[in-house]
């Protein structure tokens, strides 16, 4: 028996050796898809999908660990991805974000897969932000933390017992219904915050991409008013349903993928995840464009004119979310909007 149990270590180990291997293959060939032109959330996508690989199999060599147990320990838990995972934007070097959802009475068996998985993907070289909650404590957390009801918006089932994550899924727009000026004040105190930290205006020289005002997280945040107000975080449900124009909707959608394909550029030149838009980097990345320069501007200096146009977007775009889902009635002002719904300060 303990010859069976040594050998069968052994085959777990060999195969994270062999995830390892193929994290680091695919970041070299979704780099060559980057260098080669691919759209930034083609390559977001395609690392997605990558890791959904690579994290299925992780978690089933930790499975039989369980041996016999292993289908009852799967069937009380559900693995949800979350955040920019969920969400299949994930960045060269982002985080992996997890959850592991479990049955109230099964924390004992959960608790050591959840020991299992921490180690095993450190050592496969993922780095990991990872929760283990019951779907009442991930509701409880989210009603009154809004990093944690923010990322826990784009949520998306990867493994194990899919009806304890379409519970999760229910009971999380129910309070998110039952709490809607709440959570929006507390995302918009949240995210005031992390701008005052990182960059109230749009016009930095040296931006963080992802988290400076119109970057990335104006973006989230988009997604997050959408679905506190409205129950849906996809920008183009806002558009067809009057929150925002077709303009605005299609100046979020070339910003997302500018922003996106700077800074998977960012991440895969610094070979780790970095989302400070550097002098050095600006320089850099406006030759590797091929900006040419124009009107007495030298290229560098279009880049950033370029980087500046696509956040003012964000940054206006996110004030017109936030305006109409202040509104008590957002019907009625979704009617009233449509009499003018049409920019006037381009």
């Amino acid at each position: 028996m303990p010859d069976a149990v040594s050998k069968n270590q052994s085959l777990i180990r060999d195969e994270l050796v062999a995830t390892r291997q193929g994290l680091a293959d695919g970041r070299v060939k979704l780099l060559k898809q980057h260098r080669d032109g691919s759209p930034g959330i083609q390559v977001c996508a395609r690392l997605t999908d990558l890791l959904d690989g690579l994290v299925g199999q992780v978690v089933e060599a930790a499975l039989r660990e369980f041996g016999s147990q292993a289908d009852a320990v799967r069937g009380s838990i559900a693995l949800v991805a979350y955040g920019g995972y969920g969400r299949r934007e994930m960045a060269p070097f982002s985080d992996v974000d997890l959850m592991l959802l479990h049955e109230s009475g099964a924390a004992q068996p959960v608790s050591r897969l959840a020991q299992r998985l921490v180690k095993d993907f450190s050592d496969v070289g993922i780095d990991l932000g990872f929760s283990m909650r019951t779907v009442r404590q991930a509701i409880q957390l989210s009603s009154r933390d809004a990093i944690i009801f923010s990322s826990l918006i784009d949520s998306r089932f990867l493994s194990g017992n899919a009806a304890i994550f379409e519970q999760f899924q229910q009971k999380f727009a129910r309070m998110a219904r039952r709490r809607v000026q709440t959570l929006i004040s507390m995302v918009e105190a949240s995210r005031r915050e992390e701008r005052t930290k990182y960059g109230e205006t749009v016009y930095l020289l040296e931006p963080n991409v992802k988290r400076s005002r119109g970057g990335l997280r104006d973006l989230q945040m988009i997604r997050w008013i959408g679905f506190a107000r409205y129950g849906q975080p996809d920008p183009k449900f806002l558009e067809s349903s009057g929150v925002i124009s077709s303009d605005d909707y299609s100046d979020i959608r070339k910003a997302q993928e500018f922003l996106l394909k700077l800074r998977n550029e960012l991440h895969f030149h610094a070979n780790s995840a970095c989302d400070v838009l550097g002098r050095a980097d600006q320089v850099r990345i406006a030759e590797l464009w091929a900006y040419p320069g124009n009107e007495g501007l030298r290229p560098v200096e279009e880049f950033m004119q370029a980087y500046f146009s696509h956040t003012s977007s964000v940054r206006h775009v996110v004030g017109h979310v936030l305006e109409a889902a202040r509104w008590r009635y957002p019907r009625l002002r979704r009617c009233l909007g449509a009499l003018s719904n049409h920019r006037v300060d381009r």
